[in-house]
């Protein structure tokens, strides 16, 4: 320690610079021990200065062994400022923490173990040096819990990143605190006394309900069975476990609505445990080497054998009576058993603290090895295998080098999904790839980079904390590098380990055989990605290294693996990079002596001419495979990157003899691909020494449509590629057959298939037709199907684009579809695929409905997910489509006014035959609905040819007297013919006509009407104006309520009076117009879609259930003299709900028509809460019906007491029967045989009450407690939410609600009831003897024409 921190003093000064004793202090120069860095790293804990706590840590420190009963003088550290002397013992923290945790806990550090301890450790500068003499090795009490302890002691000081540092060693399974839970209450706390194990099952809220009611019902059991006088009583207990009816709202939290709504919540926790065939699997093909003899080493140490172990360390019985003159040899004296160390191991004392290691024989065959990691450890088949070399031993190379490396080899295997493959120890390059991947690994998002390290089982230190007898159980390992000595720690930044055995000990390089079969095997294997098979691609990268690393390049490069060579790291890597643009002649044995000279200084003189000379040869066969070598030059490293030399090697190397073409240049672009490198492809693939094809980038384009890959998909669509030429029939049925299993839409489809009965494999079976019908599902049955049954085609389930072959199911593709762009847009909004999606939204054409027809599905596919971050990820998407909408809209709208208008109601045949304003009223794009170039257009269709001018008295007029509509009173709108784009009452077909010149000559003849601004013009433009309309309607609709009502209260005799026919007449007329309106399909969608079309309306469901109770009423009327007053009660009941649908006509208020959709939204709420409230009625009406009266049998009085008072109770009623006090004999019947009297409370022949009045006046007074003011303010918490939700966008609800009454009576006839029948007579007759019927509508729909 001297030489480094020279005194105390330079300690202190040090430990204020963390990063300099990082650079400068922990060197190769020095090798610390652990234990040297205790005193630095209590000063630093005291001094709250984690950066170097960490730093400890990292460099060996054991947290475990670091604490021991030096955690003694960690308390008192800040305790001197109290200056308590001597008498701080760890029994009184103990104390201390056990009433700051409660009572439940057990004290931490029980009395008897304490030891006394000085109050006031002074670690400064003056007593630094004592520490470090050897007081501190005195300490030898050894604690349970220490990484606890220490973070129980940064947290009551509040040091948050000690804490931290601390918290993440520790293993978060192991039970800290005891028996001690946060959640235990004193309820709990008093049931652990009786029997402690039975916590875990109380502390469930339903299952304390269950206890008490079981508890009740027992009680009540044994006092109705022990004697009849105390039958009572037991009826009183088991009428208690009745009032335990609350157990029953449990069932509701599985509802979504009721669920959050319920007084109570509790959540169930289950875990089935998965069983683990990990040992088994290891057992049955995982083997270890161990030697079987004991053969003493030539050299005359007999207390080692031949294969490095004593005699001690043999673990199975040796071979007896071995000959003196016997070699020890492996073939004969190693024998193969079963792993017994394998499974999850943590690096204690350390940041990280996870990884999956094995024990496997040096011979284990390495397709075992794969299924190990893939199949067993559930490691994803790598795109890239990148193997890294070089110096074993600690080496040094610049910050600069080393952070642009590190952060290119993290690029390359997070952008490709790579697996990297090391020597696996905490030593030279091995080391510097563990540092790289922690520190630029930890903010990248996605899956954690796979490294591996593949190690020499001999070599390891403190392998013996990895065996186990069980197998696959956690290991805790130590990385104590201070102790190693010859052997090495792992590298605790590896994430999978390999350690290679051969039966021998401290024996380095027994996994290079292992290492190259593996890497060798693993490049041979194929990789699936989205149809697309592709070897797996294997790259050398070398760091620094030695003699052997230089075999290692040589071996690679003659099996055709490309190498990356990093100038600047030293030694060999160094070498090839200065001689690599030399020719062959040019390497000279004295060249190479030179430059071995230079670097190697240390162990040059060791170095052999013929050694010499074979590496010179081997340095020239490097060189002349250039094609195969890639070096990373240190003064462009910042500007190439090491990913970028990753990759371009592997590109380098498909430039091979045997590769030349159009096969290599797929291979290089669908390498690029599969690795997410569009700036590789788009530098090094798409130059002018290849002229692409855009049909030979379709494989390379699915494979980037399938795996998510938006910049690829650009980057083809810049070169030339077509979509109308790409999305064919076949090509969108096989990206639906590869759509993501997790995903919503295949489980739809795969419903949907299953749903016609094939069982079979649904990726072979889907077809566009399935697909149809989910969109259809999802859309609404407002548009047509997209994908019409007659015209899909099975398809093959698998495309299989190879590596060295064309897409032959592909090429046949034939088929063009009519929208390729519209049908792509679909596939990456279904599945939530933005950035896709965003790319072709831009390609298309009739954006805005593209935009509303993706909300539309994004809301419908969030109410059908279940995974939450999913749901909010789709609902923003459609929100962002919404604003896209609007966008795009209010451009055209500030362009063209009248052309803007016209996208709203023409139809596009793109998106089903719908229009844009049905598209936004059907995805409640109320933010699209409220712009103001919409409410223009609304509000013109409103007034129809009206201006919008004209005042409600001005029109009120001259609906009173028509003559005034020629007086001037009224203005209409201007510029109606002059307008040649004008929508303004003029009918498609009229417009067409008018624009085809051979048929002008026809036009007057078939469409001959009255001429602009004529009289009869004026008087049709007037009562066909919707506004006209609603308020004849109004007006009409008084009228019907008015004479309802009278027939009702003032003429309903025993035979109807002309009054009442005149009302039957009227209700005949609005039967009529609903029947129209049931009917009317100018869109021809087909009476069944109609159908439903019309009764998911509210307010048709609410006219339905009018006009069918009508026909009750009146057919009770007069069907006979017996049934009229009955008729007459149900007439009364539809009186009401004629009422209700009044409140229809106030929607197109502004001020009344949000508060009409906040009453809708209520009465939901109130639905929902009627099933928590009948609880606690019934609950309670049954509990006190019971204790109060005996043996009621009359179901209307038991329905009165039960449901009817309580519910009364509810606003004030008090019941008088649960009071004594109050009963009178008189008032009732005893036997409950007069059925106008209720039954008498239980009392005695002298008419004296004998039920427990405390306990009904208790029960009552907890009614109203929990159900008058806990239910009723959670209503009025539930109306005050609604209210508040809806009044804040007010205007937009209104805005968007009106545009269901604008086109109710834009469509609606004139007349109003009851003289609309002559309209009626007058559609149906022409509906009967017109050969040709109008059947578009009148404004709100063009043709695309």
């Amino acid at each position: 320690m001297d030489r480094k921190l020279g005194s105390p003093a330079k300690t202190v000064r040090v430990l204020e610079q963390a990063g300099y004793a990082e650079t400068q202090i922990f060197t190769e120069d020095w090798t610390w021990k652990p234990s040297d860095l205790y005193p630095c790293l209590t000063l630093s804990l005291i001094e709250d200065k984690p950066l170097f706590v960490r730093l400890f840590l990292e460099h060996g420190v054991n947290s475990t062994s670091l604490i021991h009963s030096k955690l003694e003088r960690m308390v008192t550290g800040e305790g001197s400022r109290a200056k308590v002397e001597s008498t701080i013992e760890l029994h009184h923290v103990s104390r201390v923490l056990k009433e700051l945790l409660g009572d439940l806990s057990e004290q931490l550090y029980p009395e008897g173990k304490t030891r006394k301890v000085r109050s006031q450790v002074n670690i400064k500068v003056n007593a630094l040096n004592e520490w470090q003499s050897g007081g501190h090795e005195k300490s030898t009490q050894h604690l349970e819990h220490p990484k606890r302890d220490l973070l129980i002691w940064c947290i009551v000081q509040n040091r948050a990143e000690l804490a931290d540092i601390i918290w993440t060693l520790t293993f978060l399974t192991k039970t800290w605190w005891g028996r001690l839970s946060v959640d235990n209450g004193f309820f709990q706390i008093i049931l652990s006394w009786i029997c402690l194990e039975s916590v875990q099952y109380i502390t469930e809220f339903w299952n304390q309900v269950d206890t008490v009611a079981l508890l009740l019902f027992i009680v009540g059991l044994v006092c109705r069975l022990v004697s009849t006088n105390t039958v009572y009583l037991g009826r009183v207990f088991r009428l208690w476990t009745h009032d335990i009816l609350i157990r029953f709202m449990h069932i509701f939290i599985v509802s979504k609505v009721l669920g959050p709504r319920s007084l109570f919540s509790a959540r169930m926790v289950s875990e089935s445990p998965k069983v683990d065939l990990l040992n088994s699997w290891v057992s049955n093909h995982i083997k270890k080497k161990e030697c079987v003899a004991f053969i003493s080493r030539s050299s005359g140490e007999e207390e080692t054998c031949g294969c490095g172990y004593t005699r001690e360390l043999h673990a199975h019985d040796v071979e007896a009576n071995v000959p003196p003159e016997i070699l020890w040899d492996p073939q004969k004296h190693v024998r193969e058993f079963p792993s017994d160390a394998h499974g999850d191991m943590t690096f204690t004392g350390t940041i990280r603290n996870w990884a999956k290691y094995v024990r496997a024989s040096c011979d284990t065959n390495p397709s075992v090895l794969f299924e190990l990691m893939t199949q067993q450890w559930g490691l994803s088949v790598p795109s890239l295998l990148i193997s890294v070399t070089g110096g074993a031993k600690n080496f040094n190379i610049s910050p600069r080098l080393k952070n642009q490396f590190s952060r290119g080899l993290v690029k390359a295997a997070q952008s490709t999904g790579a697996w990297i493959i090391t020597g696996g120890t905490h030593a030279g390059v091995m080391k510097h790839v563990g540092e790289a991947i922690r520190d630029f690994s930890g903010d990248q998002e996605g899956s954690e980079i796979v490294l591996i390290g593949i190690a020499t089982w001999g070599i390891v230190h403190n392998r013996e904390y990895l065996l186990s007898e069980a197998g696959g159980a956690p290991a805790l390992y130590p990385m104590d590098e201070g102790s190693q000595g010859s052997l090495c720690c792992l590298d605790n930044n590896h994430t999978h380990f390999i350690l290679v055995d051969d039966g021998t000990n401290q024996k380095y390089g027994v996994e290079i055989p292992l290492r190259t079969r593996l890497e060798r095997y693993i490049s041979q294997q194929t990789m699936q990605k989205g149809g697309t098979a592709l070897k797996i691609p294997i790259v050398c990268v070398v760091l620094e290294g030695g003699p052997g690393t230089l075999d290692t390049i040589y071996n690679s490069m003659c099996n055709n693996t490309p190498c990356v060579i990093v100038e600047g790291s030293g030694r060999v890597a160094d070498i090839i990079a200065q001689v690599v643009n030399l020719s062959s002649s040019k390497i000279t044995i004295s060249l190479i002596k030179d430059k071995l000279r230079n670097l190697f200084q240390d162990t040059y003189d060791t170095f052999t001419e013929p050694q010499i000379i074979m590496w010179t040869k081997k340095i020239q066969d490097i060189v002349r495979m250039g094609s195969l070598l890639t070096i990373l030059r240190e003064e462009k490293v910042g500007d190439q990157g090491m990913d970028v030399a990753i990759l371009q090697a592997l590109l380098k190397a498909s430039h091979s003899a045997d590769n030349y073409g159009q096969e290599n240049w797929d291979h290089q672009l669908k390498l690029s691909v599969s690795w997410n490198r569009p700036d590789i492809a788009e530098t090094q693939i798409f130059t002018e020494d290849w002229t692409w094809k855009p049909s030979d980038l379709y494989p390379c384009l699915t494979l980037s449509l399938i795996e998510d890959k938006p910049l690829f998909v650009r980057l083809f669509l810049e070169h030339g590629v077509s979509l109308s030429e790409y999305v064919t029939w076949e090509t969108l049925t096989y990206l639906y057959n590869n759509t993501d299993s997790t995903s919503l839409i295949h489980s739809k489809l795969e419903r949907m298939v299953t749903g016609e009965g094939s069982r079979a494999k649904v990726e072979s079976t889907i077809e566009l037709h399935h697909v149809s019908r989910v969109l259809k599902e999802l859309l609404g049955d407002l548009s047509e199907q997209l994908y019409p049954e007659g015209k899909t085609r099975k398809v093959r389930s698998q495309v299989n684009i190879k590596m060295n072959g064309k897409v032959a199911a592909m090429k046949k593709s034939t088929q063009h579809l009519e929208h390729p762009k519209r049908d792509l847009l679909i596939w990456c909004i279904v599945q939530n695929r933005a950035e896709l999606a965003d790319i072709i939204w831009t390609l298309g054409h009739d954006c805005i409905a593209g935009a509303l027809v993706c909300t539309k599905i994004l809301k419908a596919l969030s109410k059908e997910e279940e995974d939450s971050e999913n749901r909010s990820e789709m609902k923003a998407l459609a929100d962002v489509y919404e604003d896209r909408a609007v966008g795009v809209f209010s451009e055209c709208y500030r362009y063209d006014e009248k052309r803007a208008e016209i996208l709203l109601i023409r139809v596009s045949p793109k998106w089903g035959k719908t229009t844009t304003l049905e598209l936004a009223q059907e995805s409640q794009a109320q933010n699209f609905m409220s712009q103001g170039g919409v409410q223009t257009f609304l509000t013109k269709t409103w007034w129809g040819r009206l201006s919008v001018d004209n005042g409600f008295f001005q029109i009120i007029l001259c609906m009173l007297l028509f003559p005034l509509i020629y007086s001037g009173l009224i203005t209409f709108r201007k510029g109606y013919v002059t307008n040649q784009d004008g929508i303004e009452g003029i009918t498609n077909e009229r417009r067409s006509i008018r624009n085809r010149p051979e048929q002008r000559n026809t036009r007057k003849l078939r469409h001959r009407g009255p001429e602009p601004y004529s009289c009869l013009w004026k008087f049709m433009a007037f009562y066909n104006a919707p506004i006209v309309k609603f308020y004849y309607n109004v007006v009409s609709y008084i009228g019907f309520l008015w004479i309802f009502a009278y027939v009702l209260m003032m003429d309903f005799q025993t035979y109807p009076s002309w009054r009442e026919y005149l009302l039957y007449a009227w209700v005949f007329t609005i039967l009529c117009e609903e029947l129209r309106q049931l009917f009317y399909d100018p869109d021809q969608r087909g009476f069944v879609l109609k159908s439903v079309q019309y009764i998911t309306e509210f307010w048709n469901q609410v006219d339905t259930v009018a006009l069918l109770l009508f026909i009750v009423g009146l057919v009770c009327r007069l069907v006979s003299t017996n049934t009229v007053y009955l008729g007459r009660v149900f007439l009364s009941l539809d009186y009401m709900i004629f009422c209700i649908r009044f409140m229809h006509i106030f929607i197109v208020s502004k001020v009344l028509g949000p508060k009409i959709i906040i009453l809708r939204r209520m009465v939901m709420d109130i639905f929902f809460f009627l099933f928590l409230l009948a609880i606690w009625i019934v609950s309670y009406g049954v509990a006190k019906q019971a204790i109060l009266v005996t043996n009621e049998e009359r179901l209307y009085w038991i329905f009165r007491n039960v449901v009817y008072g309580p519910y009364l109770t509810l606003f004030g009623q008090i019941p008088s029967d649960v009071d004594s006090l109050n009963f009178d004999p008189t008032k009732c019947s005893q036997n409950g045989t007069d059925p106008t009297m209720p039954k008498c409370v239980y009392n005695n022949e002298n008419g004296t009450a004998l039920f427990p009045e405390w306990l009904t006046i208790i029960l009552m007074c907890l009614y109203l407690l929990l159900a008058n003011i806990l239910l009723l303010n959670l209503l009025i918490a539930m109306f005050s939410y609604t209210f508040a939700e809806i009044e804040s966008h007010a205007d937009q609800v209104w805005k968007f609600q009106r545009l269901g009454l604008i086109k109710e009576y834009n469509e609606r006839p004139a007349a109003p009831p009851p003289f609309i029948f002559f309209t009626h007579v007058y559609i149906l007759m022409k509906f009967i003897f017109c050969t040709r019927m109008n059947r578009g509508h009148k404004v709100l729909r063009r043709s695309a024409g």
